[in-house]
Order: structure tokens, then C-alpha cells, then sequence
């Protein structure tokens, strides 16, 4: 059977414009759209193309337009594409934080409608946590053991009082923490660093203070048995219950995204790569791991 990858982006791929396509050329894709907008009594289309890029930006506005974006072009990819006349692939699917709610609703977990419900009810929960806090990136040697890299990114993490919000590849990594400590922290680490425009530390102990009620959202919240492989973006290894891919998407509001590792999981071995949403980033942290490979990019259309 045909491999293929599914990715599904982070908060701060958005967009302006993005899902327009999707959502104009694919019947199914437009139902889908107004069943979410409905649902979370938001209309996804002037929240999603008429935003400016700063009233797009706020976590509580984002999560759900980034979720409802990226599962309307994976919706519309299936209508339109030629998978049905031909042998159905098995897809592999992971998404990075808020990315693995469409991973779990496109490997059949949850409802597409309810993961944007869910990704709503993430983004209010994240904007209220206490504030103070930031991420910084930080490029690293190149280390092509992910374990070694996630050590590297916790010493980091330590010497400034910080948390490691994500590995992303051989060569970057997150820090997340108070203000003052990622300042210091971009002053005194001696590698290229980069602050990251957000709100707060997302996947840190900031985010501990609505960690339960999290948890309490996604035991309510119906899941099934999925029809997919679920890479889990806090593990990097296969969930094969629901039990795991509630566990994943739990955990992932406070603990580390492991994406390096994901990539290992997902890539090798398969014969098709996409990216689905605005996929620009996915795509560039997936490079050193696609080889011959590309990434089928199933971008946003539509103007800023």
C-alpha cells in the first residue's frame, strides 16, 4: 500500500487568505467551513480572509482559523484528487502543537468539526493563562540524534530557567520562559537566537494554570477509532488507541513538541510528503530528513 505523509502546521504559519481555494473549488470543503464557523459561532471567511495580519495573530483568533484552514485544503485535497478512482493510500499524519488536532481529525480520531470546536476552546484556555512569558529559537550545531539534541536543548533550558518548548530539527530548538530569563538567555547563548512574536510560553509551566481544565475539554470532547497512523507530536512515536491520541493532544499544551523526532517517524519510506494548511515552515524543517524527496505543498490562495 501507498505511504503518504500528511503535516500539519503550528501557530504562526497563519495567514491571511488561507483555505480560500480550498473552500471555493471543493463542495465538500465549503460545508465543512460552514459547519465550523457555525459550531464555534465565528465566520471562519472574514475571520480567515478579511483579518489583517495583527487581528489574525492573537492565540484565541488563530488556533481555530489555523485548524479550520489546514483541514479544508486536506478536505478538499480528498475530494478533488484522484484517490478515489485508485488504490487508497495509508496515510501517516502529525501535526506541530496546535497542528495535531487536524492530524488527529485526518487520521479519522475526531470529528473535523469538533478538532476546530477543540482548537477554539485551546486558544481562549492559552490566551488566558498568566502572562510573562516568551519563547526564543535557537540554532544549534547540527546533531542528527534527536536524543542528544533534546539534551542539548534542556541544559540550555536549565542554565536560564527556562523550559524546552520543542526540537525541531538537527540544527534548532525552543526555549519557552519568563521574560527576563529568555532575554537573558538570547544574551548569553552563543548561537544565532530569535525571539518568537507570541503572546506567551506555550508548552511550559506558564501554560500549567489551565492545564487541567485542557485536559478536562479533551476527555469531553468525542473521539473514535481512527482509520489512520497518528504520529504523536509529544512522543514522535505511532498512537494506535484513542487513549494515546487524547493523551498526545493533552499533554502537548505543556510539554515539549518533539518534532525532530516526528520527522524521523514520518518521512522515511514514504512516497508522498504533504503539507496541508500554510505550509511554508513545515515543509522547511522537514528538509534535512526529505532526500530526494519534496514536499507537495497545499498552500493558501487569496489575497492579503
Amino acid at each position: 500500500m501507498t505511504k503518504r505523509v500528511a503535516m500539519f502546521p503550528g501557530q504562526g504559519s497563519q495567514v491571511v487568505g488561507m483555505a480560500k481555494r480550498a473552500v471555493r473549488d471543493s463542495a465538500a470543503a465549503a460545508a465543512f467551513w460552514q459547519a465550523a464557523s457555525e459550531r464555534i459561532d465565528t465566520d471562519l471567511s472574514k475571520l480567515c480572509w478579511e483579518s489583517s495580519d495583527e487581528e489574525l495573530r492573537p492565540t484565541q483568533r488563530q488556533q481555530p482559523a489555523l485548524v479550520a484552514a489546514s483541514l479544508a485544503t486536506w478536505i478538499a485535497h480528498h475530494e478533488l484528487s484522484d484517490d478515489a478512482a485508485s488504490e487508497q493510500p495509508q496515510w501517516h499524519t502529525a501535526g506541530h502543537s496546535i497542528g495535531a488536532i487536524p492530524a488527529a481529525a485526518a487520521a479519522g480520531y475526531l470529528d473535523p468539526v469538533d478538532a476546530v470546536h477543540l482548537a477554539a476552546e485551546r486558544g481562549k484556555l492559552m490566551a488566558s493563562a498568566p502572562a510573562g512569558g516568551t519563547m526564543l529559537a535557537v540554532v544549534t550545531a547540527k546533531q542528527p540524534d534527536e536524543d542528544a539534541q533534546f539534551r542539548l536543548a534542556a541544559e540550555l533550558a536549565d542554565a536560564h530557567d527556562c523550559d524546552v518548548a520543542a526540537v525541531n530539527g538537527p540544527t534548532q530548538v525552543v526555549l519557552a520562559g519568563a521574560i527576563d530569563n529568555i532575554a537573558r538567555a538570547e544574551v548569553e547563548i552563543e548561537a544565532k537566537t530569535k525571539q518568537l512574536s507570541v503572546s506567551n510560553a506555550f508548552h511550559s509551566r506558564f501554560m500549567h494554570p489551565v492545564a487541567e481544565e485542557w485536559a478536562a475539554l479533551v476527555a469531553a470532547t468525542d473521539f473514535q477509532p481512527g482509520t489512520g497512523s497518528y504520529i504523536g507530536c509529544r512522543s514522535g512515536e505511532l498512537c494506535e488507541t484513542e487513549a494515546e491520541v487524547r493523551a498526545d493532544i493533552i499533554e502537548g499544551l505543556t510539554m515539549p513538541v518533539r518534532w525532530m523526532r516526528v520527522l524521523t517517524q514520518l518521512i522515511p519510506g514514504a512516497d508522498a510528503v504533504h503539507a496541508f494548511g500554510p505550509g511554508r515552515a513545515t515543509a522547511r524543517l522537514a528538509r534535512p530528513y526529505l532526500g530526494k524527496q519534496r514536499v507537495h505543498q497545499h498552500e493558501p490562495q487569496g489575497a492579503k
